[in-house]
């Protein structure tokens, strides 16, 4: 990875890194003004999810950095749908707390991908937790959603994204984001601040197995997705 991507990541992870910080803060504080038991597990649960979710973008930020010093990264055949469940259930109490129902879909039956599974993993679960929270701080609703979602391509591989109601997400403005890479604090200025770098390192860890993020459409709902080839072997690991 070039040194001014790196900086530029590290500049946007800082940034969004504040926003957790800022919920543990704010919660210690509701505790110090009103330490009633019911508030103190409510509160104490909220700054535990807040803390992990942020401890899980430096986790995503190492293992790109890692993978890209490696040069390649081992490819085996996966079920799509099996990594998706796991993000999926691993993200959903951390949704829960932005009101956000976690769904995942895939579109048929589809044949096993090739691809690098801690690297898929991370990038769909930072990705998700991104979208979520770009897409509670963009709109007012009493519950949102969001779908990680799986379907065949045009090309015959199988596209791989997380779905919602998200706000100036596009291919011209994520090209314009990795232009902007190492010169603008804020690469993804349409997103709202703590949901820049879980794109940005999603968009990383898939480029080193395939491809980059792009936009994309999952039973006519918008999100970013990669596309994956199907493996040519059937067995699933």
């Amino acid at each position: 990875m070039e040194q001014e991507q790196q900086r530029a990541l590290l500049i946007a992870l800082s940034d969004d890194l504040a926003l957790p910080l800022l919920q543990v803060k704010t919660g210690l504080e509701v505790l110090e003004a009103n330490p009633d038991q019911a508030r103190v597990k409510k509160s104490t649960e909220a700054m535990s999810l807040s803390a992990e979710a942020g401890l899980r973008l430096i986790e995503a930020y190492r293992h790109a950095l890692a993978a890209a010093e490696s040069g390649s990264l081992p490819l085996e055949p996966l079920a799509i749908g099996a990594v998706l469940d796991e993000v999926a259930h691993r993200i959903s109490p951390y949704a829960k707390q932005y009101s956000t129902v976690i769904e995942v879909d895939v579109a048929g039956r589809l044949r096993p991908v090739l691809a690098h599974q801690p690297s898929l993993f991370s990038a769909m679960e930072v990705l998700s937790t991104s979208l979520l929270r770009a897409q509670a701080a963009q709109s007012q609703a009493s519950r949102y959603r969001i779908v990680l979602g799986a379907h065949r391509s045009i090309d015959n591989g199988i596209a791989a994204g997380v779905y919602g109601n998200v706000n100036g997400l596009s291919d011209k403005t994520l090209r314009a984001a990795r232009g902007l890479v190492g010169r603008a604090r804020q690469p993804l200025p349409a997103l709202p601040p703590g949901a820049a770098s879980g794109v940005l390192i999603a968009d990383m860890l898939c480029s080193l197995m395939w491809q980059p993020l792009r936009a994309s459409a999952h039973r006519n709902i918008p999100g970013l997705a990669t596309a994956i080839p199907a493996s040519k072997q059937l067995k699933f690991v």
